[in-house]
């Protein structure tokens, strides 16, 4: 099985490009083993939503977030650095990724067979 990595580097309602990761790396799954790697402003993703969602004129799609696992995707990674750059220690999350340094994120990319990023 072909393993894909979804790098997801855009905050969530400023674009599409999260949204379409997100259904991307769903439609994914049903061929491939998937992986997500939260990196910068993509990080922002991961906060659960304050606003209603009728309030953000956008589709809320992170609640999809916690369903993951039913889609046999359990590698979900993020940039540590990124983290702690947004102060997300101390944020309320829609799931807990894995943390990842400098060096584990390059040998994450190594281990990769297609990257895809958003």
């Amino acid at each position: 099985m072909t393993q894909l990595l979804f790098i997801l580097t855009h905050p969530p309602g400023n674009s599409v490009y999260a949204q379409e990761a997100f259904d991307a790396a769903l439609a994914g799954s049903a061929f491939s083993s998937i992986a997500l790697l939260f990196v910068g402003a993509g990080c922002l993703q991961l906060i659960e939503p304050k606003l209603p969602i009728e309030a953000q004129h956008r589709k809320n799609f992170q609640r999809g977030f916690k369903a993951l696992p039913d889609y046999d995707v359990h590698d979900v990674y993020a940039c540590e650095d990124s983290f702690n750059q947004f102060g997300l220690h101390d944020q309320a999350l829609v799931m807990q990724p894995t943390l990842l340094t400098q060096p584990d994120t390059s040998a994450l990319l190594k281990a990769s067979q297609h990257v895809l990023c958003f």
